[in-house]
Protein backbone atom coordinates (compact mmCIF):
# COMPACT_ATOMS: atom_id res chain seq x y z
CA UNK A 1 0.00 0.00 0.00
CA UNK A 2 2.96 2.34 1.19
CA UNK A 3 4.61 1.38 -2.75
CA UNK A 4 1.61 2.46 -4.40
CA UNK A 5 1.38 5.83 -2.24
CA UNK A 6 4.48 6.87 -3.38
CA UNK A 7 3.95 5.56 -6.65
CA UNK A 8 1.31 8.04 -7.01
CA UNK A 9 2.84 10.78 -4.97
CA UNK A 10 5.41 10.72 -7.70
CA UNK A 11 3.95 10.94 -10.17
CA UNK A 12 1.99 14.26 -8.93
CA UNK A 13 5.35 15.93 -8.29
CA UNK A 14 6.26 15.24 -11.86
CA UNK A 15 3.47 16.41 -13.23
CA UNK A 16 3.52 19.58 -10.77
CA UNK A 17 7.16 19.98 -12.14
CA UNK A 18 6.17 19.53 -16.19
CA UNK A 19 3.44 21.95 -15.71
CA UNK A 20 5.16 24.55 -13.84
CA UNK A 21 8.08 24.14 -16.54
CA UNK A 22 5.22 24.23 -19.71
CA UNK A 23 3.59 27.69 -18.01
CA UNK A 24 6.96 29.23 -17.38
CA UNK A 25 7.83 28.13 -20.98
CA UNK A 26 4.43 29.45 -22.68
CA UNK A 27 4.43 32.36 -20.27
CA UNK A 28 7.59 33.10 -20.68
CA UNK A 29 7.39 33.62 -24.16
CA UNK A 30 4.70 36.35 -23.57
CA UNK A 31 7.27 37.64 -20.73
CA UNK A 32 9.68 37.73 -23.62
CA UNK A 33 7.92 39.27 -26.05
CA UNK A 34 6.15 41.85 -24.00
CA UNK A 35 9.27 44.55 -24.22
CA UNK A 36 8.95 43.76 -28.21
CA UNK A 37 5.68 44.48 -28.09
CA UNK A 38 5.83 47.78 -25.99
CA UNK A 39 7.90 49.24 -28.25
CA UNK A 40 6.05 48.21 -31.71
CA UNK A 41 2.92 49.55 -30.31
CA UNK A 42 1.88 52.78 -29.34
CA UNK A 43 0.76 52.82 -25.87
CA UNK A 44 -2.69 53.68 -26.54
CA UNK A 45 -2.57 50.31 -28.93
CA UNK A 46 -0.71 48.68 -26.35
CA UNK A 47 -3.99 49.34 -24.26
CA UNK A 48 -6.49 48.21 -26.55
CA UNK A 49 -5.27 44.75 -27.00
CA UNK A 50 -5.24 44.86 -23.18
CA UNK A 51 -9.02 45.63 -23.35
CA UNK A 52 -9.48 43.06 -25.91
CA UNK A 53 -7.76 40.88 -23.77
CA UNK A 54 -9.75 41.22 -21.11
CA UNK A 55 -13.37 41.21 -22.76
CA UNK A 56 -11.85 37.59 -24.92
CA UNK A 57 -11.44 35.86 -20.98
CA UNK A 58 -14.93 37.45 -20.39
CA UNK A 59 -16.73 35.83 -22.94
CA UNK A 60 -14.78 32.60 -22.95
CA UNK A 61 -15.88 32.04 -19.56
CA UNK A 62 -19.61 33.16 -20.06
CA UNK A 63 -20.23 31.79 -23.77
CA UNK A 64 -18.87 28.82 -23.10
CA UNK A 65 -20.35 27.88 -19.39
CA UNK A 66 -16.73 26.90 -18.47
CA UNK A 67 -18.05 23.58 -18.97
CA UNK A 68 -14.25 22.07 -18.20
CA UNK A 69 -14.51 23.02 -14.58
CA UNK A 70 -16.41 19.95 -14.15
CA UNK A 71 -13.88 17.26 -15.98
CA UNK A 72 -11.87 16.86 -13.21
CA UNK A 73 -15.25 16.12 -10.78
CA UNK A 74 -15.93 13.94 -13.67
CA UNK A 75 -13.61 11.56 -13.71
CA UNK A 76 -14.79 9.89 -10.28
CA UNK A 77 -18.22 10.05 -12.20
CA UNK A 78 -18.32 9.00 -15.71
CA UNK A 79 -14.56 6.90 -15.47
CA UNK A 80 -16.54 4.38 -17.75
CA UNK A 81 -16.90 6.74 -20.91
CA UNK A 82 -14.74 9.66 -19.95
CA UNK A 83 -14.23 10.92 -23.76
CA UNK A 84 -17.85 10.62 -24.62
CA UNK A 85 -18.50 12.71 -21.64
CA UNK A 86 -16.08 15.56 -22.90
CA UNK A 87 -16.96 15.04 -26.40
CA UNK A 88 -20.63 15.85 -25.80
CA UNK A 89 -19.86 18.91 -23.46
CA UNK A 90 -17.52 20.38 -25.98
CA UNK A 91 -20.17 20.07 -28.32
CA UNK A 92 -22.15 21.83 -25.88
CA UNK A 93 -20.21 24.68 -25.27
CA UNK A 94 -19.51 25.45 -29.45
CA UNK A 95 -23.80 25.42 -29.17
CA UNK A 96 -24.07 28.13 -26.16
CA UNK A 97 -21.38 30.12 -28.07
CA UNK A 98 -22.51 30.29 -31.06
CA UNK A 99 -26.02 31.49 -29.36
CA UNK A 100 -24.25 34.33 -28.08
CA UNK A 101 -22.42 35.49 -31.48
CA UNK A 102 -25.80 35.33 -32.72
CA UNK A 103 -27.20 37.74 -30.62
CA UNK A 104 -23.85 40.16 -31.11
CA UNK A 105 -23.96 39.85 -34.60
CA UNK A 106 -27.62 41.47 -34.47
CA UNK A 107 -26.80 44.36 -32.18
CA UNK A 108 -23.18 44.80 -33.15
CA UNK A 109 -22.65 48.56 -33.17
CA UNK A 110 -24.21 48.52 -29.31
CA UNK A 111 -21.76 45.88 -28.35
CA UNK A 112 -18.87 47.59 -30.21
CA UNK A 113 -19.75 50.40 -28.20
CA UNK A 114 -19.95 48.71 -24.87
CA UNK A 115 -16.63 46.74 -24.95
CA UNK A 116 -14.76 49.52 -26.99
CA UNK A 117 -13.76 47.20 -29.65
CA UNK A 118 -13.56 47.37 -33.42
CA UNK A 119 -16.26 44.86 -34.90
CA UNK A 120 -13.52 43.60 -37.00
CA UNK A 121 -12.10 41.83 -33.92
CA UNK A 122 -15.17 41.43 -31.68
CA UNK A 123 -15.95 38.59 -34.89
CA UNK A 124 -12.38 37.38 -34.77
CA UNK A 125 -13.27 36.83 -30.72
CA UNK A 126 -16.27 34.86 -31.29
CA UNK A 127 -15.44 32.60 -34.09
CA UNK A 128 -11.82 31.10 -31.63
CA UNK A 129 -14.33 30.57 -28.80
CA UNK A 130 -16.42 28.07 -30.93
CA UNK A 131 -13.60 26.16 -30.76
CA UNK A 132 -11.66 27.00 -27.94
CA UNK A 133 -13.69 24.72 -25.56
CA UNK A 134 -12.02 22.17 -27.09
CA UNK A 135 -8.75 22.71 -25.95
CA UNK A 136 -9.59 23.82 -22.54
CA UNK A 137 -11.52 20.22 -22.61
CA UNK A 138 -8.37 18.11 -23.33
CA UNK A 139 -6.37 20.06 -21.19
CA UNK A 140 -8.45 19.21 -17.89
CA UNK A 141 -8.68 16.12 -18.85
CA UNK A 142 -4.88 15.58 -19.45
CA UNK A 143 -4.54 17.34 -16.05
CA UNK A 144 -6.80 14.89 -13.79
CA UNK A 145 -4.88 12.34 -15.61
CA UNK A 146 -1.47 13.50 -14.89
CA UNK A 147 -1.10 12.74 -18.61
CA UNK A 148 1.55 15.84 -18.32
CA UNK A 149 3.83 15.05 -21.22
CA UNK A 150 1.32 15.45 -23.88
CA UNK A 151 0.09 18.47 -22.14
CA UNK A 152 3.13 20.04 -22.01
CA UNK A 153 3.88 19.59 -25.85
CA UNK A 154 0.55 20.57 -26.87
CA UNK A 155 0.47 24.04 -24.88
CA UNK A 156 3.99 24.95 -25.97
CA UNK A 157 3.80 23.80 -29.49
CA UNK A 158 0.65 26.20 -29.92
CA UNK A 159 1.94 29.21 -27.76
CA UNK A 160 5.22 29.49 -29.39
CA UNK A 161 3.28 29.56 -32.77
CA UNK A 162 0.84 32.23 -31.95
CA UNK A 163 3.02 34.50 -30.40
CA UNK A 164 5.75 34.05 -33.57
CA UNK A 165 3.04 35.19 -35.85
CA UNK A 166 2.09 37.98 -33.47
CA UNK A 167 5.04 39.46 -33.36
CA UNK A 168 5.50 38.83 -36.95
CA UNK A 169 1.81 40.88 -37.48
CA UNK A 170 2.80 43.84 -35.26
CA UNK A 171 5.89 44.09 -37.03
CA UNK A 172 4.72 44.41 -41.27
CA UNK A 173 1.17 45.38 -40.60
CA UNK A 174 1.00 49.47 -40.48
CA UNK A 175 -2.10 48.76 -38.29
CA UNK A 176 0.19 47.29 -35.66
CA UNK A 177 -2.77 46.39 -33.37
CA UNK A 178 -4.38 44.79 -35.94
CA UNK A 179 -1.62 42.58 -36.80
CA UNK A 180 -1.08 42.10 -33.00
CA UNK A 181 -4.74 40.25 -32.40
CA UNK A 182 -4.81 38.43 -36.35
CA UNK A 183 -1.89 36.65 -35.92
CA UNK A 184 -2.26 35.76 -32.65
CA UNK A 185 -6.01 34.46 -32.77
CA UNK A 186 -5.92 33.22 -35.99
CA UNK A 187 -3.53 30.54 -35.32
CA UNK A 188 -5.30 29.95 -31.98
CA UNK A 189 -8.55 28.99 -33.95
CA UNK A 190 -6.60 27.00 -36.30
CA UNK A 191 -5.46 24.87 -33.91
CA UNK A 192 -8.40 24.39 -31.75
CA UNK A 193 -10.22 23.55 -34.68
CA UNK A 194 -7.47 20.44 -35.09
CA UNK A 195 -8.22 19.60 -31.11
CA UNK A 196 -12.47 20.30 -31.62
CA UNK A 197 -12.37 17.80 -34.22
CA UNK A 198 -9.97 15.13 -32.27
CA UNK A 199 -12.01 15.57 -29.66
CA UNK A 200 -15.01 14.87 -31.40
CA UNK A 201 -13.98 11.94 -32.89
CA UNK A 202 -12.52 10.34 -29.56
CA UNK A 203 -15.59 11.04 -27.76
CA UNK A 204 -18.01 10.19 -30.79
CA UNK A 205 -21.25 11.39 -28.60
CA UNK A 206 -22.49 15.03 -29.53
CA UNK A 207 -25.48 14.55 -27.96
CA UNK A 208 -26.07 14.09 -24.53
CA UNK A 209 -28.62 15.01 -22.10
CA UNK A 210 -27.42 13.44 -19.21
CA UNK A 211 -24.08 15.02 -19.53
CA UNK A 212 -25.03 18.51 -20.37
CA UNK A 213 -27.16 18.50 -16.98
CA UNK A 214 -24.05 17.03 -15.15
CA UNK A 215 -21.64 19.33 -17.00
CA UNK A 216 -24.20 22.49 -16.71
CA UNK A 217 -25.38 21.93 -12.83
CA UNK A 218 -21.74 21.72 -11.98
CA UNK A 219 -20.26 24.59 -13.66
CA UNK A 220 -22.97 27.07 -14.15
CA UNK A 221 -22.60 27.98 -10.31
CA UNK A 222 -19.11 28.63 -10.54
CA UNK A 223 -19.40 31.32 -13.57
CA UNK A 224 -20.36 34.25 -11.41
CA UNK A 225 -17.13 33.27 -9.65
CA UNK A 226 -14.78 32.59 -12.53
CA UNK A 227 -16.66 35.98 -14.29
CA UNK A 228 -16.12 37.86 -10.91
CA UNK A 229 -12.34 36.99 -10.53
CA UNK A 230 -11.70 38.20 -13.91
CA UNK A 231 -13.42 41.69 -12.94
CA UNK A 232 -10.96 41.64 -9.71
CA UNK A 233 -8.34 41.65 -11.86
CA UNK A 234 -8.93 42.78 -15.00
CA UNK A 235 -12.10 45.39 -14.03
CA UNK A 236 -9.62 48.08 -13.49
CA UNK A 237 -8.17 47.75 -17.23
CA UNK A 238 -11.64 48.34 -18.87
CA UNK A 239 -12.75 51.01 -16.47
CA UNK A 240 -9.53 52.88 -16.90
CA UNK A 241 -9.93 53.03 -20.99
CA UNK A 242 -13.11 54.59 -20.18
CA UNK A 243 -12.45 56.22 -17.28
CA UNK A 244 -9.04 57.71 -18.57
CA UNK A 245 -8.14 56.74 -21.60
CA UNK A 246 -6.33 53.79 -24.11
CA UNK A 247 -2.38 55.45 -23.38
CA UNK A 248 -3.21 54.99 -18.99
CA UNK A 249 -4.59 51.52 -19.63
CA UNK A 250 -1.60 50.83 -21.44
CA UNK A 251 1.29 51.68 -18.59
CA UNK A 252 -1.01 49.76 -15.91
CA UNK A 253 -1.43 47.34 -17.95
CA UNK A 254 2.59 47.14 -18.40
CA UNK A 255 2.50 46.91 -15.02
CA UNK A 256 0.34 44.01 -14.87
CA UNK A 257 3.03 41.89 -17.08
CA UNK A 258 5.27 42.54 -14.64
CA UNK A 259 3.54 39.76 -12.35
CA UNK A 260 3.24 37.50 -15.36
CA UNK A 261 5.83 35.05 -13.91
CA UNK A 262 3.63 35.00 -10.60
CA UNK A 263 0.52 34.86 -12.13
CA UNK A 264 1.81 31.91 -14.13
CA UNK A 265 3.87 30.42 -10.75
CA UNK A 266 0.17 30.38 -9.09
CA UNK A 267 -2.01 28.82 -11.98
CA UNK A 268 0.80 26.00 -12.65
CA UNK A 269 1.28 25.09 -8.89
CA UNK A 270 -2.99 25.38 -8.45
CA UNK A 271 -3.25 22.98 -11.77
CA UNK A 272 -0.58 20.38 -10.43
CA UNK A 273 -2.25 20.57 -7.35
CA UNK A 274 -5.73 19.77 -8.29
CA UNK A 275 -5.49 15.95 -9.28
CA UNK A 276 -3.32 15.72 -6.35
CA UNK A 277 -5.73 17.45 -3.76
CA UNK A 278 -8.36 15.72 -5.03
CA UNK A 279 -6.89 12.38 -4.39
CA UNK A 280 -6.02 13.15 -1.09
CA UNK A 281 -9.53 14.33 -0.03
CA UNK A 282 -10.89 11.66 -1.65
CA UNK A 283 -8.67 9.39 0.64
CA UNK A 284 -9.33 11.14 3.71
CA UNK A 285 -5.24 12.08 4.19
CA UNK A 286 -5.76 15.76 5.55
CA UNK A 287 -2.54 15.65 7.54
CA UNK A 288 -0.37 15.75 4.44
CA UNK A 289 -2.48 18.25 3.10
CA UNK A 290 -1.72 20.65 6.27
CA UNK A 291 1.69 19.72 5.86
CA UNK A 292 2.62 20.22 2.45
CA UNK A 293 0.20 23.41 2.54
CA UNK A 294 2.61 25.41 4.78
CA UNK A 295 5.45 24.98 2.56
CA UNK A 296 2.94 25.95 -0.45
CA UNK A 297 2.30 29.22 1.47
CA UNK A 298 5.70 30.20 2.40
CA UNK A 299 7.45 29.54 -0.86
CA UNK A 300 4.98 31.68 -2.86
CA UNK A 301 5.06 34.01 -0.30
CA UNK A 302 9.01 34.12 -0.44
CA UNK A 303 8.31 34.66 -4.35
CA UNK A 304 5.89 37.25 -4.17
CA UNK A 305 8.32 39.29 -2.74
CA UNK A 306 11.30 38.85 -4.22
CA UNK A 307 9.04 39.92 -7.64
CA UNK A 308 8.18 43.61 -5.23
CA UNK A 309 12.10 43.76 -5.11
CA UNK A 310 12.53 43.72 -8.91
CA UNK A 311 10.03 45.92 -10.15
CA UNK A 312 11.68 48.69 -10.89
CA UNK A 313 14.04 46.42 -13.18
CA UNK A 314 11.11 44.30 -14.49
CA UNK A 315 9.62 47.50 -15.54
CA UNK A 316 12.50 48.80 -17.54
CA UNK A 317 13.17 45.76 -19.33
CA UNK A 318 9.59 45.40 -20.55
CA UNK A 319 9.06 48.78 -21.90
CA UNK A 320 12.06 50.72 -21.49
CA UNK A 321 11.80 54.50 -19.66
CA UNK A 322 8.46 55.40 -21.53
CA UNK A 323 6.78 53.67 -18.89
CA UNK A 324 8.73 55.00 -16.02
CA UNK A 325 7.10 55.28 -12.32
CA UNK A 326 4.92 51.87 -13.04
CA UNK A 327 7.01 50.06 -10.71
CA UNK A 328 5.12 51.43 -7.88
CA UNK A 329 1.71 49.19 -9.32
CA UNK A 330 3.80 46.01 -9.00
CA UNK A 331 3.41 45.53 -5.17
CA UNK A 332 -0.25 45.90 -4.68
CA UNK A 333 -0.43 43.46 -7.73
CA UNK A 334 2.22 41.40 -6.31
CA UNK A 335 0.51 41.55 -3.42
CA UNK A 336 -3.31 40.75 -4.95
CA UNK A 337 -1.22 37.50 -6.33
CA UNK A 338 -0.54 36.58 -2.92
CA UNK A 339 -4.35 36.61 -1.41
CA UNK A 340 -5.47 34.97 -4.54
CA UNK A 341 -3.35 31.70 -4.01
CA UNK A 342 -4.20 31.86 -0.46
CA UNK A 343 -7.97 31.77 -1.08
CA UNK A 344 -7.85 29.58 -4.16
CA UNK A 345 -6.93 26.93 -1.57
CA UNK A 346 -10.26 27.00 -0.08
CA UNK A 347 -12.08 27.03 -3.39
CA UNK A 348 -10.45 24.08 -4.23
CA UNK A 349 -11.99 22.27 -1.64
CA UNK A 350 -14.62 23.88 -2.02
CA UNK A 351 -15.11 22.54 -5.68
CA UNK A 352 -13.95 18.89 -4.44
CA UNK A 353 -17.07 18.99 -2.27
CA UNK A 354 -19.50 20.44 -4.62
CA UNK A 355 -20.20 23.89 -2.94
CA UNK A 356 -19.64 25.49 -6.34
CA UNK A 357 -23.00 27.81 -5.68
CA UNK A 358 -21.06 29.06 -2.32
CA UNK A 359 -18.45 29.43 -3.96
CA UNK A 360 -19.79 32.07 -6.20
CA UNK A 361 -20.85 34.50 -3.59
CA UNK A 362 -18.42 35.54 -2.46
CA UNK A 363 -16.40 36.69 -5.60
CA UNK A 364 -19.82 38.73 -6.33
CA UNK A 365 -19.17 40.42 -3.20
CA UNK A 366 -15.48 41.23 -3.86
CA UNK A 367 -16.04 41.92 -7.49
CA UNK A 368 -19.15 44.45 -6.41
CA UNK A 369 -16.70 45.67 -4.33
CA UNK A 370 -13.91 46.48 -6.58
CA UNK A 371 -15.83 48.07 -9.09
CA UNK A 372 -17.64 50.76 -6.77
CA UNK A 373 -14.16 51.37 -5.39
CA UNK A 374 -12.61 52.15 -8.56
CA UNK A 375 -15.93 54.42 -9.54
CA UNK A 376 -14.90 56.51 -6.24
CA UNK A 377 -10.57 56.08 -6.10
CA UNK A 378 -10.04 55.99 -9.83
CA UNK A 379 -11.61 60.11 -10.12
CA UNK A 380 -9.92 60.92 -6.97
CA UNK A 381 -6.38 59.02 -7.14
CA UNK A 382 -5.40 58.60 -10.42
CA UNK A 383 -5.58 55.05 -12.29
CA UNK A 384 -2.54 53.78 -10.33
CA UNK A 385 -5.48 53.36 -7.15
CA UNK A 386 -6.92 50.72 -9.55
CA UNK A 387 -4.09 48.57 -8.45
CA UNK A 388 -5.02 49.12 -4.84
CA UNK A 389 -8.70 48.69 -4.71
CA UNK A 390 -8.09 45.20 -6.48
CA UNK A 391 -5.55 44.02 -3.58
CA UNK A 392 -8.34 45.09 -1.38
CA UNK A 393 -11.19 43.33 -3.51
CA UNK A 394 -8.61 39.74 -3.08
CA UNK A 395 -8.18 40.53 0.97
CA UNK A 396 -11.74 40.69 1.11
CA UNK A 397 -12.28 38.03 -0.88
CA UNK A 398 -10.28 35.22 0.73
CA UNK A 399 -12.07 36.73 4.22
CA UNK A 400 -15.24 35.40 2.55
CA UNK A 401 -14.35 32.41 1.55
CA UNK A 402 -12.46 30.98 4.70
CA UNK A 403 -15.72 32.24 6.85
CA UNK A 404 -17.51 29.47 4.18
CA UNK A 405 -15.23 27.11 4.25
CA UNK A 406 -15.25 26.90 8.30
CA UNK A 407 -18.66 26.89 8.21
CA UNK A 408 -19.00 23.76 6.33
CA UNK A 409 -15.83 22.29 8.56
CA UNK A 410 -13.26 22.86 4.79
CA UNK A 411 -11.13 24.83 6.83
CA UNK A 412 -9.42 21.84 9.04
CA UNK A 413 -7.51 20.68 5.64
CA UNK A 414 -4.78 23.75 6.25
CA UNK A 415 -2.81 25.30 9.04
CA UNK A 416 -4.72 28.75 9.24
CA UNK A 417 -3.15 30.35 11.47
CA UNK A 418 -0.02 29.90 9.62
CA UNK A 419 -1.53 31.22 6.28
CA UNK A 420 -2.70 34.17 8.05
CA UNK A 421 0.65 34.82 9.67
CA UNK A 422 2.66 34.30 6.07
CA UNK A 423 -0.20 36.40 4.53
CA UNK A 424 0.39 39.53 7.25
CA UNK A 425 4.07 39.68 7.12
CA UNK A 426 3.94 39.52 3.23
CA UNK A 427 1.89 42.59 3.00
CA UNK A 428 4.28 44.70 5.72
CA UNK A 429 6.91 43.52 3.32
CA UNK A 430 5.62 44.32 0.20
CA UNK A 431 4.43 48.10 1.25
CA UNK A 432 7.77 48.81 3.03
CA UNK A 433 10.19 47.40 -0.22
CA UNK A 434 8.58 50.56 -2.25
CA UNK A 435 10.96 52.95 -0.15
CA UNK A 436 14.04 50.94 -1.55
CA UNK A 437 13.35 51.18 -4.98
CA UNK A 438 16.00 54.12 -5.18
CA UNK A 439 18.54 52.18 -3.65
CA UNK A 440 19.77 49.42 -6.48
CA UNK A 441 22.43 47.87 -4.33
CA UNK A 442 20.47 47.47 -0.79
CA UNK A 443 17.72 45.88 -2.89
CA UNK A 444 19.78 43.07 -4.37
CA UNK A 445 21.34 42.46 -1.62
CA UNK A 446 17.81 41.70 -0.17
CA UNK A 447 17.36 40.19 -2.96
CA UNK A 448 20.32 37.77 -2.91
CA UNK A 449 19.14 36.61 0.34
CA UNK A 450 15.71 36.10 -0.26
CA UNK A 451 16.45 33.86 -3.37
CA UNK A 452 18.86 31.81 -1.26
CA UNK A 453 16.00 31.49 1.55
CA UNK A 454 13.75 30.17 -0.62
CA UNK A 455 15.87 27.65 -2.26
CA UNK A 456 16.53 26.01 1.03
CA UNK A 457 12.88 25.90 1.76
CA UNK A 458 12.33 24.43 -1.92
CA UNK A 459 15.04 21.87 -1.30
CA UNK A 460 13.56 21.15 1.90
CA UNK A 461 10.26 20.67 0.47
CA UNK A 462 11.37 18.27 -2.39
CA UNK A 463 13.07 15.91 0.12
CA UNK A 464 10.86 15.60 3.10
CA UNK A 465 7.23 15.81 1.26
CA UNK A 466 8.47 15.28 -2.68
CA UNK A 467 8.64 11.23 -3.06
CA UNK A 468 7.32 10.68 0.53
CA UNK A 469 4.10 11.66 0.96
CA UNK A 470 1.96 10.16 3.29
Amino acid sequence: MSGKKDSVNKKALKAGVWYTASSFLRKGIGFITTPIFARLLTKSDFGSYSNFAVWLSICAVVCTLHLQSSVPRAKFDYEDDFDGYISSITFLGTLTTAAFYAVVVLFMGFFSELLSIDPIYIHVMFIELLVAPSFDMIQAKHRIQQKYKLQVILSIFISIASTFLAVLGAFYFQNKLFGRIMGAEITNTVFYLIVFLYVMYRGRRIIDLSAWKYAAAYSAPIIPHLLSNIILGSSDKVMITRMVGKEANGIYSLAYHGGLVVSTLMTSFNQAMVPWLFEKLHAGDRDTIKKVNRYYMAAFSLIVIASILLAPEIIMILGGRKYEGAQYIVPPVMLGYGYKFAYTNYVNVEQYNKKTGVVSVGTLIAAGFNIIANLIFIPIFGFQAAAYTTLAGFVLLLLIHFVISRKYGFTEVYDNSFSFAVLIIMTILGMVIQLLYPYTILRWIIILISGTVFLGIFITMCKKYGFKLK
